[in-house]
């Protein structure tokens, strides 16, 4: 969300906004803070919950900024206070969803959240047409919605030179080997457990091939004994949590990116888009997508394979077939980077929220 919002005050100036957000590190928040045209108003607390003091605290900021429109970054608890903030004085309400309203839409007391979400909302946004689908009923025929991903900053994630690969691989100690990253959280539905699972196949056909694991989470031990089950410690690494710039640095180097996540509990866990898949083929690394809500709607056939995140049959094939065939790698990461820049750039998806803000 604050990549959306630094894009829109540069776009349409930092006087245009006023963010109200919640407090993760109260000395780091005070820098951004400082350094920041944009005028924040800080929520004393990590997370912020439609209470009547959040609510009577935004009414307050709504009053005294003349505020006309209010944009809700997490639809899902925070549009709950979309008819206090019309109350205050705000004209037009617009609401983002991210994916895990899906799990909301099945649940009766959290699906009549959503329906009053939508009642008061002029726009609810989306990240995929599976989330879309699967909410929309539950938010009801009121709001308009509106397609808006995830961007990509194509110039940030961009392709690596044969140098820069050799760079970040010698730094990770990786070398030549054949190299698959998997970036994201470490939780059950993202299938990095599936990955280890595979890997003694894979590495059957390609004796030095490395997996990197990036990214922290509590599935963590599991994974960790997983591998260590599966007698693939010595190529299977846990970088856990790196930098912006290490992290893409390491993704640009991989030969294929990896993460076939798969939906859990009965659907209320499912993945909503999966920027991870994005970056990578920003970076012209080609994907192996799980099949899960709105992940297979990230790739072509052209940049990626989507397979079942339940099947090691699908995976091992997958990875297989992609470490076997540079050329093809060659072919679908140029691919891919060019879907990216042309569906997920950050100037068409800024136009777009800027028009839906009413700021044209």
């Amino acid at each position: 969300m604050r990549d959306f919002t630094d894009a829109v005050a540069a776009t349409c100036g930092a006087e245009s906004i006023v963010v109200f957000a919640s407090t993760q590190d109260h000395e780091q928040a005070s820098l951004y803070d400082a350094s920041s045209a944009i005028p924040i108003f800080r929520w004393p607390k990590q997370v912020m919950l439609p209470t009547p003091r959040t609510a009577e605290r935004m009414s307050q900021i709504i009053r005294e900024q003349g505020i006309d429109t209010v944009w809700f970054g997490a639809a899902a608890p925070l549009g709950l206070m979309a008819g206090v903030a019309r109350k205050a004085g705000a004209k037009r309400i617009v609401a983002s969803t991210h994916g895990h309203e899906v799990g909301w839409s099945m649940l009766p007391g959290p699906r009549q959240a959503l329906r009053r979400i939508g009642n008061s909302s002029d726009v609810v946004t989306y990240v995929s047409d599976y989330t879309r689908r699967r909410f929309s009923r539950a938010f009801g025929k009121h709001p308009e919605y509106v397609a808006l991903p995830s961007g990509v900053d194509t110039d940030f994630f961009r392709p690596a030179s044969e140098s820069q690969r050799r760079s970040a691989r010698q730094r990770y100690g990786y070398g030549a080997d054949p190299l698959v990253v998997v970036p994201s959280r470490l939780v059950a539905r993202k299938g990095q457990d599936m990955l280890i699972r595979v890997w003694p196949s894979i590495r059957q056909v390609f004796p030095d091939a490395k997996l990197a694991i990036i990214g922290q989470g509590p599935y963590e031990d599991t994974l960790r004994k997983l591998a260590d089950r599966n007698a693939v410690t010595d190529s299977v690494r846990f970088h856990g949590r790196l930098e912006r710039e290490d992290m893409r640095d390491l993704l640009a180097a991989a030969d294929v990116m990896a993460m076939p996540a798969r939906t859990r509990g009965w659907g209320l866990d499912v993945e909503g888009l999966g920027i991870v898949y994005l970056e990578a083929q920003a970076c012209g690394i080609p994907v192996v997508a799980g099949d899960s809500g709105g992940a297979p709607e990230t790739v072509t056939p052209e940049s990626g394979i989507v397979v079942d995140g339940h099947s090691e049959k699908e995976i091992t094939t997958a990875v297989l077939t992609l470490l076997a065939d540079p050329e093809r790698r060659r072919r679908m990461g140029r691919a891919g980077r060019e879907h990216v820049s042309q569906a997920f750039s950050w100037e068409m998806l800024t136009s777009r929220l800027v028009r839906v803000l009413g700021l044209e």
